[in-house]
C-alpha cells in the first residue's frame, strides 16, 4: 500500500502541473485569438484606404473571421473552459497536500497502515466528482505538455524528496 501511496502523490503532483501548464496555454492561444479577432474585425478593416483597390481580399478576410467565430468553441477555449480548468487545478493542489500528509504522517509512524489506507481510500473518493469535469473538458492529452509536466514532476520529486523513484 506504500507504493499505491507514492503512485497516487506523484501522479497528483503530475496532474496539478498539467493543468496549470494547461491553462497557461490555452489562455495564450484564447489571448492570441481574441487579439486577432480584434485586429480585424469586420466592423473596422473595410474603413482601411488599401482595401479599396482589392475588395475582394477584404472580403475573403472579414469571410475567414466571421466563419473562425463561428468555430472557435471546437477549436479555441472559451473563458468557461478555462475557469474549470482552474476549479481542476485547485483540486489537484489540495489533492496532492492532503495525500503528501498521509504520506508523512504514514512514513512517521503517525499513522497505522489501516489508518493509512481509511484516510487515503476517504480521499479518492473526493476525486470521482472532479473526473468528471476532467473528462468534460480534456478530451485528449497534449504530448508536449505532457512531456514537459513529467520533467517539472520529476524535478520535483528530486529536490522535494531527493528522488524520482521512491522505493
Amino acid at each position: 500500500m506504500r507504493l499505491r501511496l507514492w503512485y497516487e502523490l506523484a501522479q497528483a503532483k503530475y496532474s496539478a502541473i498539467y493543468v496549470c501548464n494547461l491553462i497557461g496555454r490555452q489562455r495564450s492561444i484564447l489571448n492570441l485569438f481574441n487579439l486577432i479577432i480584434t485586429i480585424f474585425s469586420t466592423a473596422g478593416i473595410m474603413g482601411w484606404k488599401f482595401w479599396n483597390d482589392l475588395p475582394i481580399v477584404s472580403c475573403i478576410i472579414i469571410a475567414i473571421i466571421s466563419l473562425t467565430k463561428l468555430i472557435q468553441p471546437h477549436l479555441i477555449p472559451s473563458d468557461k473552459q478555462i475557469e474549470k480548468l482552474d476549479k481542476i487545478a485547485d483540486f489537484y493542489y489540495d489533492f496532492y497536500l492532503r495525500l503528501e500528509k498521509i504520506w508523512f504522517d504514514y512514513e512517521n509512524d503517525r499513522l497505522s497502515e489501516v489508518d493509512m489506507l481509511e484516510q487515503f481510500q476517504v480521499l479518492k473518493q473526493t476525486e470521482r466528482e472532479i473526473n468528471r469535469l476532467v473528462n468534460e473538458i480534456h478530451k485528449s492529452p497534449n504530448k508536449k505538455l505532457a512531456k514537459l509536466s513529467e520533467i517539472e514532476c520529476d524535478n520535483f520529486f528530486k529536490k522535494a524528496f531527493n528522488t524520482i523513484n521512491h522505493e
